[in-house]
C-alpha cells in the first residue's frame, strides 16, 4: 500500500480534508487483493470443518460472519494504516465531505471480501487466493489501460481528486460500488450452479447487466470523473480588494491578502483598473465584474503569486468588459509579468522571442497607450486556440 498512498503520487493540495479522504480511498489498490486473497484462503480452512458447522445453531449469514473476522480484523487494519499514511501525507485528516472516499475503503474490499470467500468455496485455498488477489487486481488495474474513457470509471480505483475549486460528483464512488456489487451477485450465484445448473444464465445476466448499466451512466463523461464547481464554501477578508478563500484556509487569507497588494498596486499604477474582489473559485462559474480570479495553491512562494495575479489581471479585464478568458499565454500576460516586477531574463526565457520584440516595442509606449494596449489584448481573446483550455 505504501507503493500507491504516499507523497510521490498525491498532487493534491494539502493541508485539504476533502482530497485527504480521496487520496485515502487509493488504498483499496492493496486492500482488496489482501482482503480477497485472505478470505478465499480462510473459505478453504473453513471447508475441513463443514460438517460442525452443519449442526451448529447459527444461520449461514452469522456462521459465514463468524468465520470471516480474521478477514474483517485484517481489513479494519489496513483501513486505519492507509488513513494514518494519509494523515503523515497530506498533513489532515479526512474532512466531513471525504467521508464518502473513506466510505470508499470499506465498500470495495468488502465486495472482494465475498468474492474471495466464494472463489475459495470452488478452490483449493492457495489456488484460490491466488485467484482471488490477482482477479481483484486485474479489475482494479486493467480498465485504466483502456482506450475508452467509460470503462475506467466501473471499478472504482479514482485517480484524479476533487480541488479547491471543483469537487468530485457522489456518482464518481457510488457507480462503481454497484458495478462490485453487481459482480459480487454474480459470482455469489455460482455456489449454486451444481443444484441449479441454470443459474450460470443468471449469473451472466446479471453481471452484463450490471456492467452495462453502469456503462450507460458514465458513458458521457469522458475521461476525467464527473466533478461540478465547489460552491458556498468561502471566507472573504478585507476591502479594495476583497480576498476569498476556501474555508480550510481562512486563517492565510489575511496574510495572502497583505502580499499582493504590491503587485495590485503595480499593476494599477500601469493604468490596469484594481479589482475590487480576488476570489479563489471554479473555471466553470463567470466571473462578475470588478472580480478577478485568484490562482492559488498553499504550497506557493510569494513570487508564484506575482506570477498568478499578473494572470489574473488579464482574465479580470476581460471580465469587466462581459468577455471570458480563455487562460492561453498571450502577448498582455508577459506585459502583466514584467509589471508586477518578474525578472525579465525568466519572462524572456519563457515566451518566443517574436513576442519578446513585440512587447519591448509596446512597454516603449507611453504609460496611458500601454495600458489601452493592454484592455483591448485582453478583451479580444485573439490567441485563444479552439478546443484548448
Amino acid at each position: 500500500m505504501n507503493s500507491f498512498v504516499t507523497e510521490g503520487n498525491f498532487w493534491g493540495v494539502h493541508g485539504y480534508g476533502l482530497a485527504s479522504g480521496e487520496f485515502a480511498s487509493w488504498g483499496i489498490t492493496a486492500i482488496a487483493p489482501a482482503v480477497a486473497g485472505a478470505a478465499a484462503w480462510e473459505a478453504g480452512r473453513q471447508r475441513h470443518v463443514e460438517d460442525l458447522r452443519k449442526v451448529s445453531s447459527r444461520g449461514p449469514v452469522r456462521q459465514w460472519l463468524w468465520a470471516s473476522r480474521p478477514v474483517f480484523a485484517l481489513h479494519l487494519v489496513l483501513v486505519v494504516g492507509a488513513l494514518i499514511m494519509t494523515r503523515m501525507t497530506v498533513g489532515v485528516w479526512p474532512s466531513t465531505p471525504g467521508l464518502l472516499a473513506v466510505g470508499h475503503l470499506l465498500a470495495i474490499p468488502f465486495a472482494w471480501i465475498v468474492i474471495g470467500w466464494v472463489v475459495g468455496l470452488l478452490c483449493p485455498r492457495a489456488v484460490a487466493a491466488l485467484i482471488a488477489a490477482v482477479g481483484s487486481w486485474v479489475w482494479l488495474a486493467i480498465p485504466q489501460s483502456m482506450s475508452a474513457p467509460a470503462w475506467r470509471h466501473l471499478n472504482g480505483f479514482i485517480t484524479e481528486n476533487s480541488t479547491l475549486t471543483d469537487t468530485l460528483d457522489p456518482l464518481v464512488y457510488l457507480i462503481p460500488w454497484l458495478v462490485t456489487a453487481g459482480l459480487t451477485v454474480a459470482v455469489v450465484l455460482i455456489v449454486g450452479v451444481r443444484r441449479r445448473p441454470w443459474l450460470v444464465v443468471v449469473s451472466v445476466a446479471v453481471l452484463a447487466a450490471t456492467i452495462l448499466t453502469g456503462r450507460s451512466l458514465v458513458s458521457d463523461w469522458g475521461h476525467s470523473p464527473l466533478a461540478h464547481a465547489r460552491v458556498g464554501h468561502t471566507v472573504c477578508v478585507g476591502k479594495s480588494p476583497t480576498l476569498c478563500l476556501p474555508e480550510e484556509y481562512e486563517e492565510r487569507a489575511s496574510s495572502l491578502r497583505n502580499n499582493s497588494l504590491p503587485a495590485l498596486e503595480e499593476l494599477r499604477a500601469s493604468g490596469v483598473p484594481s479589482p475590487r474582489t480576488l476570489r479563489l473559485a471554479s473555471d466553470e462559474l463567470d466571473l462578475e465584474p470588478g472580480t478577478w480570479p485568484l490562482y492559488w495553491s498553499p504550497e506557493n512562494s510569494t513570487e508564484q503569486l506575482r506570477v498568478d495575479l499578473a494572470r489574473s489581471a488579464v482574465a479580470g479585464v476581460a471580465a469587466l468588459h462581459g468577455v471570458r478568458d480563455c487562460r492561453q499565454p498571450y502577448l498582455a500576460d508577459t506585459w502583466a509579468l514584467l509589471v508586477v516586477g518578474i525578472d525579465e531574463e525568466d519572462v524572456r526565457a519563457s515566451v518566443p522571442e517574436q513576442d519578446w520584440k513585440q512587447v519591448q516595442r509596446i512597454r516603449q509606449l507611453p504609460a496611458e497607450q500601454q495600458a489601452q494596449w493592454f484592455t483591448k489584448a485582453a478583451q479580444d481573446q485573439t490567441h485563444c486556440v479552439g478546443g484548448t483550455t
